[in-house]
């Protein structure tokens, strides 16, 4: 097992290297401490608009590390670990609810503001997009644009089997063996990919350190309802877009509709023959998007 982990930390360290990126810590106005990946422009002068990421359920903003090379050309990046994951330590007094994830994340978002002198584009996916578009809605005035890939938050017209199973107990996210790791990756693609087995191992064995604990953020996360975002879409004051991927067996597709009625300006993006996760199963499609984005408003 001393392979694996040996394996992995070379596999982070080129990863991070490749993506010219540093893992930092940067401190917000409250005094909480945000690990985080920054990168900055490549020639070392700041032109374009920053771009901050959150990530989903389970991963860390070295999840975002692949985007970096391309869209660091003129800009900063930054892609922080959420509280409760990656570096990001849980701290006694973490409530975990959408709500105060957004709370925290625009303490952030504020000290970020003020070190830029400008206000950033937010990109996330699923939970992070979650997070992404609450924070919009808290401070529109620090927020360029948003991009949401499948987002949590937003009630759909049909619900998915991963919703059934959460019911009655089941949290397909929360692998417990290479068994129910396989049941997962069908579940967040469409096509799953093979995976090395270094990576699967460790992975497994960090799930199941901290179960209790992501198990308990997981239920926190829904002890405000099913719509904390959806809710409040309206609210929404930024330019955004929004990434789905057809065959989503997580959030289902149908909840795109409610950006169509609540923000007919929002730009709709249906990603085809593609699971929950975007970035990772059509990354070609969600760069394509990104680049977009940056061409409009960075």
């Amino acid at each position: 097992m001393w392979g694996d982990q040996f394996r992995l930390g070379l596999y982070r360290l080129k990863r991070r290297r490749a993506a010219r990126a540093r893992y930092r810590i940067i401190h917000d106005g409250s005094g909480r401490a945000w690990p985080l990946y920054h990168v900055r422009s490549k020639g070392g002068q700041v032109l374009g608009v920053p771009v901050v990421f959150f990530h989903g359920f389970g991963t860390d903003g070295s999840s975002w590390l692949s985007f970096f090379p391309e869209l660091s050309e003129n800009r900063e990046l930054v892609a922080v670990d959420l509280p409760g994951f990656g570096g990001h330590d849980p701290h006694e007094s973490d409530l975990y609810t959408p709500s105060w994830y957004a709370g925290v994340c625009v303490s952030l978002l504020r000290e970020l503001a003020v070190r830029w002198g400008q206000p950033p584009i937010l990109i996330g996916t699923s939970l992070g997009a979650m997070i992404a578009g609450l924070v919009a809605c808290e401070i529109p005035d620090l927020c360029r644009a948003v991009v949401l890939i499948d987002p949590a938050g937003i009630r759909p017209a049909q619900q998915t089997r991963f919703w059934e199973d959460y019911r009655q107990g089941r949290n397909i996210l929360l692998p417990r063996d290479e068994a129910e790791w396989d049941t997962m990756m069908h579940t967040l693609y469409h096509q799953p990919r093979p995976l090395a087995g270094f990576l699967r191992r460790t992975a497994l064995l960090e799930i199941n350190a901290k179960r209790d604990m992501l198990a308990r953020i997981f239920d926190r996360l829904f002890s405000e309802g099913d719509d904390p975002l959806g809710e409040r879409l309206q609210e929404l004051r930024s330019p955004v877009t929004v990434l789905w991927g057809d065959h989503d067996q997580v959030t289902d597709i149908s909840a795109l509709a409610r950006f169509q009625e609540a923000l007919p300006s929002s730009k709709r993006i249906v990603v085809e023959n593609c699971g929950h996760c975007p970035a990772s199963e059509a990354p070609w499609k969600t760069r394509e998007a990104f680049l977009d984005v940056l061409a409009r408003y960075g």
